[in-house]
């Protein structure tokens, strides 16, 4: 008689109230009422208590020796104990860790895939102070420790969008001390400005034949530069110069009448620089091997040039920041206004 009290309980538990509307194919398919979420992860403690318990506790709650007796196997932990994993019960997992040596344990992430070498030059410098320009150029120096003579570079970011068109900087600026590098220059023309060309030091010299040269994949020169009756011949090799930045352009000074003049001035150290989409001018200025005035007349007309053309279209402060390094070093911050003054002083 217990079990069929067990069973009855139970089942009315399970089985949805009764409804006095007469039934429809809709109410079989989607009944009104149904058992409470809650209530079914009890409903599996009732079938094996006794009938007693389950009549006097229809909905399911635990009993006290249903609890005691789950504490003894270890099956729950008591729900006031606070584990720290709001998930479900028993304490979270926290996985063993071993303490980081080595570059691992540097702060900077960057810095973890840095070489030795590097590390150890840029201890040299304070990564947030704001250098003048002698103290920057004799910093870059020292820190200059590869293999090879690296060349000392300018990196400036100006408050420029490229996208607009009045808001583009492209220009060259002649180096008073040099690059430090040989330039091999290419030239086409025709007609005797051929000879002239030889005889300023190109190292290159066609016509139509040359045009068809780099057409067929020859790009043995640093420089092309081309007489002005040669551009509609040369714009058919935009797709083969312009990825490599060997398409002549009278703002880039290698579309010239006076071929002599544009060769002259890219041998002695005529260098060419342009605002990239992120508004940043990268301009190599000369070798470290350099002296320091040297670099310093050299890194001052560049800063000159980037001032005098500013574009029609740039707004605020023009000048955010401006870095240099060498090759292969870390980057030296330099104080914007003193840069300036010290531009202004020398000129």
């Amino acid at each position: 008689m217990a079990t069929a009290a067990a069973a009855s309980a139970s089942s009315s538990l399970l089985a949805p109230a009764a409804s006095t509307a007469p039934a429809t194919p809709n109410a079989l398919l989607f009944p009104s009422s149904v058992p409470t979420l809650r209530a079914y992860p009890r409903l599996l403690l009732s079938f094996r208590r006794p009938a007693a318990a389950a009549v006097a506790d229809p909905q399911g709650a635990v009993l006290e020796e249903e609890e005691a007796e789950a504490d003894q196997r270890g099956l729950y932990v008591d729900e006031d104990e606070d584990d720290g994993y709001e998930g479900g019960r028993g304490s979270a997992f926290t996985p063993p860790t071993r303490p980081r040596t080595g570059k691992a344990a540097l702060p900077l992430k960057h810095d973890r895939t840095r070489s030795k070498r590097f590390l150890e030059i840029q201890k040299l410098r304070e990564s947030k102070k704001e250098y003048d320009v002698p103290t920057a150029i004799s910093l870059m120096k020292q820190m200059a420790s590869a293999k090879f003579k690296e060349s000392a570079e300018a990196h400036f970011r100006m408050n420029l969008d490229p996208k607009y068109n009045d808001q583009q900087l492209r220009a060259t600026v002649n180096l008073p001390k040099g690059t430090g590098q040989s330039v091999k220059i290419a030239v086409l023309t025709q007609g005797e400005k051929i000879d002239e060309a030889r005889a300023a030091g190109a190292d290159i010299v066609g016509g139509d034949d040359l045009i068809e040269q780099i057409k067929g994949g020859f790009m043995d020169f640093n420089k092309l530069i081309a007489s002005p009756d040669m551009m509609p011949k040369v714009a058919g090799l935009g797709k083969i110069l312009g990825p490599r930045g060997l398409m002549p352009n009278p703002k880039a000074g290698t579309v010239s009448p006076n071929i002599t003049q544009a060769i002259e001035e890219f041998k002695k150290g005529k260098v060419e620089y342009r605002v990239d989409k992120t508004g940043i001018v990268h301009i190599p200025f000369g070798k470290v091997d350099f002296p320091e005035e040297d670099l310093i007349a050299n890194f001052m007309a560049v800063v000159r040039s980037v001032e005098r053309n500013k574009p029609s279209g740039a707004k605020g402060i023009y000048w955010k920041t401006a870095y240099l390094c060498s090759s292969m070093g870390p980057s030296i911050k330099l104080n914007i206004k003193e840069m300036l003054d010290y531009g202004t002083e020398s000129s």
